[in-house]
């Protein structure tokens, strides 16, 4: 017990930051000390590094709130203060006396986190605490909780409590603890509880204690969010954690209270505005306060661009000031978040719930805030002799309680302080730490980008008919796949489609087929119709951006032959040969004609019959095709989501391991889109001007040179600059430059598997039969779709059919230009109308039988392009009034994304592969070299000590051939069933080393993958936007536990015998970036 006191707040350690923050700042900052802090760079003049840790899940300790607060507290600290964040590695597997020693401890629990054990190593090391953790167990019982509140004289709805399991499970340890700290004695009654639903069924009674619907039934556990709200005669809502943009729904047989465990019942308060509060608290004098939509209202939740829940920042009262300062203090949580209720027509409010460790998300002020005062806590640890000062300095202890007060001063942990003029304890005991895991490596694979719908037209000729050949000469003998994008070249195919027009006009007459000894072309009247549909789209598109054609050859080998004699009749014997063209034979062969031999005159190989078309190098060309796209471009949105990327991952690295910043290798695919989207990221990554660029404030260097990438300056195979130049300012000079290395062999797409893919799509008609999604639970089909998905396409097209009759109408009666004043990614009424008349021929002038499953991908695109960039045209071209007001019975568009979205995610994942030796085969096809390269990345940096960081930036098919790799891998997979792979998602390989405790040769290494659905939303019509119209991107969640590295390195690497070393290759094309970000925003609006 007397251990545990031993934990120091750092706010009864200093209860104010000084008088930094303006007083016109955010109004949520209720009050300020009066003492100014330090500055930064004079506050840590001569004095000792301070260790802060974290110890927290990582997905919490990694997660975008910490990560914000931590760059600041370092920037603060100007190489002073350091960070250790413990790791799931350490925290779940290594014991306390492993864990890494500090002086500050920030820890808290969350699912999975051994909270007992953390409790533990706070008995051993006695670091300053920011938050209680022993205090933490009393939050997981909503019982325990309010019976504080009652004692501290916070106000809550009046309540009765149903105990069916004796009451909260406390240990003896804690009850002391709570006892001593704030004169709490915890006891409650063991006996059953009387409960009983009154005859009328609109109350309950509970030991004579009478509560009237509605009410409020609260699980215990303060972990179990399933709470349902009972309406006066009959119905009720559920409220549960939320689910997308779902938080509650309506139950009309929700009449019964539930009787299977223990719960508390509370009067329903009808609040003011239809609002609740969240409450954050920072030390007992730094409160933010933030109204939201209640979710008892509708259920919906309203949410940003980032993902969150739509908040603003609300003032709070005298009264909910001194609840603050008194839950802070009494629950011992500093940080810490509790929810109010303001009643209507009332001047009083209540707490409902406190919540322990909480951030705001998403308010730059507060994380200001909250790094000035954990750097100003620093700055007095490192100068105060011992423990003892700190805990008794009367500034810091203001506005403690009494008794914790005393407890602290009283605390033995003076006789383990600082002594005066030595290192803090962490330094001092210090050494490497034998149990820390230390990232060393990370190697993560990024699809681009947001972009613009993609658009394409496709025709697969006829080898061997003469009016192929203009476009068969287009090749120019070339082998591979020819990408035409400039104007000069796609008139090319214009002057070629109409020499081949001419040549089907004049073959299709009876008299030229008859001259020429062949009947008249049945199809000419198709060929003439395709050509005249491609060359319309051409002379349209040709200067639009991303307009492109694709010219894909496929060649075969030509069996040849060699002369093995001749009959006696003269007929020359021939027989298959392979050994290579251009290659003589000589002399003659075996001739079985009537016994005899017979010799033949020296030959050349010959070719099986005659010559092909289109023949080169011994080689035939069996198929042709065009490709003509358009679209696909680079948005302004997808700039921002780049740029965010690559200032997380810097955040990210300089905390763990800043090392890992000065050995950067960044590759990237030729695509226009995947090459923007690096050249921002990279520029974002390795910002030196950064203001919270850590891994460069302290000294550290860029490298340019990391193994594997050229250096800069030296000649390449194709260097150009940066096609994305004018987002970097050169800041009055030229801008330092990194060379992205541009890998078409890794990154590009690839013919490989193309034989396969088309198999499977043929067989994707196969998923919409009835039955088939509960067949195979592997597929993805949400239960909330109360129908097979062969119905949901006959709904989609009925929607389709209805929407494209208003559109229609729309735009005869409205003056579509002025329904949106401005466009933006080159898009405008015309192109949004194409766009949506082509997706409803695909759907609705389709026969059912003939219906192709991926045109759900195109239509899901579109619908979520337009939700993003053309919302008010969107909802105003397809409403029945011609308005952008949605009415609450308007759901229409929004039943036909829910529609598009269940068959997107049913179909498109399963274009990779049906069967999962399918998608494995798939996956070896098209990205194995890729995971041989990431493998590569790992060794090198294992086998060689260092630290690094691989990057790749490629497209959706690479993305999702390289996670079913993984998947089939045979490593143990958390969690098998993957999100959607939106633009920008990625999935990171990480690479930790724990030194040994013997020598710094006796090491350990684990590996940990982990996936990122990237910038998405479950409802983006529903999100709110601004000009930047950018999703912000998911953060990582976990795919694998820590592994063993030699399991992991044998899993991804069982089918390395299918595909060649990758070989150095010393004129690598590449790509020059400046590292110097400009403002973005003037391209917004691109």
């Amino acid at each position: 017990m007397e251990e545990h006191r031993s934990q120091k707040s750092i706010f009864q350690l200093r209860n104010g930051v000084g008088e930094a923050a303006q007083a016109k700042r955010s109004p949520s900052v209720m009050s300020r000390s009066q003492s100014p802090s330090p500055a930064p760079s004079e506050a840590y003049q001569g004095t000792t590094p301070v260790v802060v840790g974290v110890c927290a899940m990582d997905i919490k300790a990694r997660s975008k709130p910490m990560r914000e607060i931590i760059t600041r507290l370092l920037a603060r600290g100007r190489g002073n203060i350091q960070v250790k964040v413990f790791g799931d590695k350490v925290i779940l597997d290594e014991e306390v006396v492993n864990w890494p020693r500090c002086d500050i401890l920030i820890s808290f629990y969350s699912t999975d986190f051994p909270l007992q054990k953390a409790v533990a190593y706070v008995k051993l090391r006695q670091p300053v605490c920011i938050n209680d953790l022993a205090m933490q167990e009393l939050l997981w019982d909503r019982r325990a909780v309010l019976a504080i509140l009652d004692h501290l004289g916070v106000e809550s709805p009046q309540r009765v409590e149903v105990s069916r399991d004796g009451g909260p499970k406390i240990s003896e340890e804690l009850r002391k603890l709570v006892e001593d700290n704030i004169g709490l004695k915890m006891e409650w009654r063991t006996d059953p509880t009387d409960f009983h639903v009154r005859e009328d069924g609109n109350a309950i009674i509970v030991d004579g204690r009478v509560i009237e619907k509605p009410f409020v039934e609260k699980p215990v556990s303060g972990e179990d969010h399933n709470i349902n709200i009972y309406h006066r005669d009959g119905g009720g809502r559920r409220l549960f954690r939320k689910i997308g943009n779902q938080s509650s729904i309506f139950d009309p047989n929700l009449n019964m209270p539930r009787t299977d465990g223990s719960y508390i019942y509370e009067e329903f308060i009808d609040v003011e505005n239809a609002e609740d509060i969240k409450v954050y608290t920072v030390g007992a004098s730094y409160t933010h306060a933030e109204t939201r939509k209640s979710p008892v209202i509708d259920g919906l939740v309203r949410r940003n661009t980032e993902g969150k829940e739509i908040r603003f920042i609300t003032q709070l009262t005298n009264d909910e000031m001194t609840w603050a300062r008194k839950i802070c203090e009494g629950f011992g949580q500093r940080v810490c978040g509790f929810d109010v209720l303001r009643p209507k027509n009332s001047d009083r409010s209540m707490v409902i719930d406190v919540n322990g460790w909480s951030f705001v998300k998403g308010n730059e002020y507060y994380y200001d805030r909250v790094a000035e005062i954990l750097a100003d806590l620093c700055f007095k640890v490192s100068v105060n002799p011992t423990r003892r000062t700190i805990a008794q300095d009367a500034l810091l202890l203001q506005n403690a309680a009494p008794s914790i007060q005393t407890s602290l001063a009283s605390s033995p942990a003076s006789t383990n302080g600082i002594g005066e003029g030595t290192p803090t304890q962490a330094t001092r005991d210090g050494g490497a730490d034998t149990g820390s895991w230390m990232l060393k490596m990370n190697v993560t694979v990024f699809r681009h980008a947001d972009r613009t719908p993609k658009q394409k037209l496709k025709y697969t000729f006829p080898v061997n008919e003469a009016w192929t050949q203009p476009f068969i000469e287009l090749l120019n003998g070339e082998q591979e796949e020819l990408i035409l994008r400039e104007r000069p070249q796609l008139e090319q195919i214009v002057d070629a489609i109409e020499t081949a027009r001419t040549i089907i006009a004049e073959q299709g007459t009876v008299e030229h087929a008859t001259m020429n000894g062949r009947p008249p072309s049945l199809n000419a009247q198709d060929d003439l119709s395709k050509l005249a549909q491609l060359q319309s789209a051409l002379e349209k598109k040709i200067d639009l951006p991303g307009t492109k054609a694709q010219l894909k050859p496929s060649f075969k080998k030509i069996k040849a032959s060699v002369v093995q004699g001749v009959k006696g009749d003269g007929q020359v014997i021939l027989k298959e040969w392979d050994g290579g063209e251009g290659q003589g034979v000589s002399g003659g062969g075996m001739v079985t004609s009537g016994g005899h031999v017979v010799n033949a005159p020296a030959v050349a190989v010959v070719s099986k019959g005659p010559q092909s078309p289109g023949a080169v190098g011994g080689k035939r060309l069996e198929k042709f095709q065009l490709v003509f796209k358009w679209g696909g471009e680079f948005t302004h949105a997808a700039r921002y989501q780049s740029r965010d990327l690559g200032e997380n991952m810097r955040k990210d690295l300089s905390i763990l391991n800043k090392d890992m910043l000065n050995d950067v290798q960044i590759f990237t695919s030729s695509e226009r889109r995947v090459t923007a989207s690096a050249e921002i990221f990279a520029a974002a990554l390795l910002d030196t001007n950064s203001p919270h660029n850590t891994a460069f404030a302290t000294g550290n260097q860029i490298n340019p040179s990391p193994l594997g990438l050229p250096i800069p300056g030296t000649p390449t195979r194709s260097s150009r600059s940066s096609e994305a130049g004018s987002l970097f300012s050169d800041r009055g000079h030229p801008a330092p430059t990194y060379k992205l290395i541009i890998r078409k062999d890794l990154l590009d797409d690839s013919n490989a598997a193309k034989d396969l893919m088309d198999d499977v799509k043929k067989r994707l008609k196969l998923l919409l039969r009835n039955g088939e999604s509960g067949r195979r639970p592997e597929l993805t089909w949400p239960k909330t779709m109360n129908a097979e998905p062969a119905v949901v396409v006959q709904e989609v097209i009925e929607l389709l059919g209805n929407f494209r009759k208003i559109m229609r109408r729309n735009y005869e009666t409205m003056d579509v230009d002025k329904i949106q004043e401005r466009w933006c990614c080159n898009d405008d009424p015309f192109l949004f109308r194409e766009r949506w008349e082509k997706i409803f021929d695909d759907f609705c002038e389709t026969k059912r039988e003939k219906f192709d499953p991926s045109r759900v991908s195109e239509l899901y695109d579109a619908l979520k392009f337009s939700a993003l960039h053309h919302r008010t045209f969107l909802f105003a071209i397809f409403s029945e009034q011609g308005t952008e007001k949605q009415g609450k019975e308007d759901r229409k568009l929004h039943e036909l994304y829910a529609r598009a979205k269940a068959l997107f995610d049913l179909v498109a994942p399963q274009e990779y592969g049906i069967e999962a030796s399918e998608k494995e085969e798939i996956g070896v096809l098209t990205s194995l070299p890729l995971m041989r390269k990431i493998v590569e990345d790992l060794e090198a940096v294992r086998n060689s000590g260092g630290s690094g960081s691989s990057v790749y930036f490629t497209k959706e098919s690479h993305i999702h051939t390289l996670v079913n790799l993984v998947l089939q891998s045979g490593l143990p997979i958390a969690n098998p069933r993957i999100p959607e792979l939106d633009y920008a998602s990625h999935i990171t390989f990480e690479l930790y080393e724990r030194s040994g405790q013997h020598s710094k040769t006796d090491k350990e290494y684990s590996i940990r993958l982990s996936i990122s659905e990237g910038a998405h939303s479950s409802n983006v019509l529903d999100s709110a936007l601004d000009a930047r119209h950018a999703l912000s991107v998911k953060p990582r969640r976990r795919l694998t536990q820590h592994l063993d590295y030699g399991l992991v390195i044998e899993k991804l690497s069982k089918h390395f015998d299918r595909v060649p070393a990758d070989e150095d290759d010393e004129s690598l094309e590449t790509l020059d970036v400046p590292l110097a970000m400009g403002d973005i925003s003037d391209s917004s609006r691109a």
